[in-house]
């Protein structure tokens, strides 16, 4: 925490002050910097470490390190990593990322910076093409540090911590900011409505209220949203994290543990006690069904049944990396999806599991990315992961759409990540698949989502059939897709390394609205070919 907040804990409680700036959308002023040049935003986008992203679980670690590869398993999770953003940087001074929030086609992120200087950002990043997500807006606010944000109702709901010394017409430390947004841009003046703490750290939002958790000394604040109106407040000593759901307001205090709330009058429901280590931490919870999921730091995260706050399990933190410091191994963010549960676990990287018939997850293993992990926000389609210096990753799930799969008579796919299709044994799978190879000798027909994170090779004699979407390789790597006989497919393919047809091979596209994209390079030997109705997104294939 700044320090400077602490000469303001004594507050009252009932204190709550809005204030208006006047720097019309795309002006700005001296403390809020804005930005809607998208060109020159996206320059923060890379793919250099782009591609099939694996999960590599403990005992498959240990499956390499004595025998090799044929023990690994494949995972029924096959993810795209399609970008990394950089941190943005302002005047010499780099931000890292805190929260992110998904609607539709945009994702919200909020940046603050570490030690005592008040610095932070918000951007806008439309993600609606996935082959080129792209900034859209930023503003940066020089006097203030952005920790959380929710979208709702065509608004932006920010946490945040102000310098009151500077010029936003505060009146305590901790704010909630608002704007409104439309089509990726900022569309109104930015508010900030004072509420009592030294920092506001978290805001969820339902039923036309926003909803904020601010520390230390600070509170659960219920703000109309429309007019930044307060509604009630209750006091708590270091209020860190909000979630809420149809039942109820959960709040993750630092010092008291999680409290639900409900009615409208915040009466209280049952609390739970998890630990005394969440001191100036920032920690997350989510809620899947009627589990109520918890940052834990060293123990993981903890699931508690949402009618009564019974605890239903624990996730370990799974560590899968020799030599790092013990007490930079902690879950300080959760997020869930209809299928899985995604923690960010600091320098342990990414963990995810998998949602059962019961309100239990089995751990899957870790992602295999690079860096640090402060914070996770998924939904069905995407994953964020912020790396605190060292930016975002943005990843796509791409999940097979069971209704749209027309192969309902092929198994799913279990055995090694490393799917041989031998000579005189054809296969055929269908639903969501990711492998670390594909090498087919016969015939092979494979239906919904496949991942392949280094070569898939069609040899003489095989012929693949797929139906759906498939992901090959990573970019700038030696991986991609070799075919020396057929392969016939019937929607997208995207290949972040190469593309090769030796002679007499064929890449036929069946049916109308194919795409094909190829980050690497495109090798067509004499005598093979391309056919088929398709998109060729990068224009590197010879007609």
């Amino acid at each position: 925490m700044k320090a400077k907040w602490l000469l303001f804990a004594g507050l009252s409680a009932t204190m709550l002050f809005s204030c208006e700036r006047d720097n019309a959308p795309g002006t700005g002023d001296e403390n809020i910097v804005l930005n809607t040049d998208s060109q020159s935003l996206s320059t923060r986008l890379s793919k250099e470490t782009s591609g099939v992203v694996g999960i590599s679980s403990a005992s498959q670690a240990d499956a390499r390190s004595k025998v090799g590869t044929e023990l690994e398993e494949a995972v029924n999770l096959p993810l795209e990593l399609i970008a990394q953003a950089a941190a943005p940087v302002f005047e010499g001074n780099t931000l890292q990322a805190t929260h992110v929030d998904i609607d539709g086609n945009y994702a919200y992120v909020t940046y603050n910076t570490r030690g005592e200087k008040y610095l932070g950002a918000i951007d806008i990043f439309d993600i609606s093409n996935v082959l080129s997500p792209v900034i859209t807006s930023q503003a940066i606010f020089t006097g203030a540090d952005l920790n959380a944000v929710k979208y709702a109702d065509g608004k932006l709901y920010i946490a945040s911590a102000v310098d009151i010394y500077d010029d936003y017409g505060v009146e305590s430390p901790a704010n909630l900011i608002t704007v409104s947004t439309s089509g990726g841009k900022f569309t109104s003046d930015f508010t900030f409505t004072s509420i009592l703490g030294n920092a506001g750290m978290d805001v969820t939002y339902a039923n036309g209220y926003a909803i904020t958790a601010s520390g230390a000394d600070g509170a659960v604040t219920v703000i109309e949203g429309s007019s930044n109106t307060q509604v009630k407040l209750q006091e708590f000593p270091e209020a860190i994290g909000i979630t809420v759901d149809g039942n109820g307001i959960y709040v993750l205090d630092a010092q008291q543990g999680v409290v639900k709330f409900t009615g409208s009058d915040l009466t209280e429901a049952y609390s739970i006690t998890i630990g005394d280590d969440y001191e100036q931490s920032k920690r997350t919870m989510d809620i899947h069904g009627t589990t109520l999921i918890v940052s834990e730091g060293p123990r993981g995260a903890g699931l508690y049944n949402t009618t009564d706050g019974s605890m239903v399990g624990t996730i370990e933190i799974p560590v899968l990396t020799e030599g790092i410091d013990p007490i930079e191994i902690v879950t300080n963010a959760v997020s869930s999806n209809s299928t899985h549960l995604f923690m960010a676990n600091g320098s342990a990287g990414v963990s995810v599991a998998e949602f059962g018939d019961a309100a239990l997850a089995s751990t899957m293993g870790v992602l295999d990315l690079l860096g640090s992990s402060n914070f996770v926000k998924a939904n069905n389609e995407y994953l964020f992961v912020a790396s605190g210096l060292e930016g975002l990753q943005i990843l796509k799930l791409n999940l097979a759409d069971e209704s749209s799969i027309a192969c309902e008579d092929l198994p799913q796919y279990k055995g090694s990540a490393w799917l041989n299709v031998n000579s005189g044994e054809p296969q055929g799978y269908s639903g969501s698949l990711s492998v670390n190879g594909l090498n087919i000798n016969d015939d092979f027909t494979y239906c919904g989502s496949l991942a392949v994170k280094e070569w898939a090779n069609v040899n003489s004699g095989g012929t693949f059939n797929m139906k759906g979407s498939i992901v090959v390789g990573q970019y700038k790597k030696e991986s991609g897709l070799n075919i020396n006989d057929t392969m016939i497919i019937e929607g997208s393919m995207v290949i972040y390394g190469n593309l090769v047809l030796n002679s007499g091979a064929t890449l036929q596209f069946s049916g109308a609205g194919n795409s094909l994209t190829v980050y690497g390079n495109v090798y067509q030997n004499a005598g093979s070919s391309i056919t088929g109705d398709y998109t060729d997104t990068e224009g590197n294939v010879k007609k």
